[in-house]
């Protein structure tokens, strides 16, 4: 019997940890929301930051909007990810009523006009600006790999950003509920890793 591919894999995986999410009650997200927010408030790269990168976080994610709120009470721009084309892009967003549900996956998204990361980071004083990225997943492992949805947004954006930009100082965070903690995430040649996982229990706030 041969053995199942990389593709496989993540089919299965992807399966698995969203059936484990969805069997969690709300308030579960919610709690983890806010202790992610207070973990972060904490952390040396989240205070360093000029500028976060966060997601509009779906019914069975870690609930974004605490730290949406903390990054505006912390004076710093906000940016959502926006889909265009094949690739994901950033866009300032200084309300959370102002992100639209409008994308192909229906996920809240910046609306017209807004402010790109690079646009706002090329107009700062000081370079390179510090920008602290919340990046989302599926399943996660301790040495840094994510699984994401299976499109590669997120991949074709930290390899562009990290390989290319001398405007951003970016600093990769993944937020993981223990449900979502495996021991090794499958991982091909194209999928980027974050550079920190900090493991949050939404039962225990």
């Amino acid at each position: 019997m041969a053995l199942p591919t990389l593709a496989e894999q993540k089919k299965a995986l992807r399966q698995e940890i969203r059936l484990r999410l969805k069997n969690l009650p709300a308030h579960y997200f919610h709690h983890a929301g806010r202790a992610a927010a207070e973990r972060l408030n904490q952390h040396p790269r989240w205070q360093q930051a000029q500028a976060v990168l966060l997601y509009a976080s779906l019914p069975t994610e870690i609930d974004t909007a605490p730290m949406f709120r903390l990054a505006r009470q912390d004076g710093k721009g906000v940016f959502y990810p926006k889909i265009v084309g094949e690739d994901i892009q950033f866009y300032q967003v200084d309300d959370e009523k102002d992100l639209i549900p409008q994308g192909p996956l229906h996920i809240p998204e910046p609306g017209p006009g807004a402010v790109s990361l690079t646009e706002w980071a090329a107009a700062q004083s000081t370079q390179p600006v510090h920008v602290c990225g919340i990046i989302p997943g599926l399943a996660f492992d301790r040495q840094g790999s994510r699984l994401g949805k299976g499109k590669g947004y997120y991949d074709r954006f930290l390899s562009s950003i990290c390989t290319t930009s001398s405007t951003l100082d970016l600093y990769t965070i993944a937020l993981c509920l223990p449900e979502q903690l495996i021991d090794q995430v499958p991982r091909g040649t194209q999928d980027w890793p974050v550079q920190e996982i900090i493991l949050i229990d939404g039962a225990a706030h």
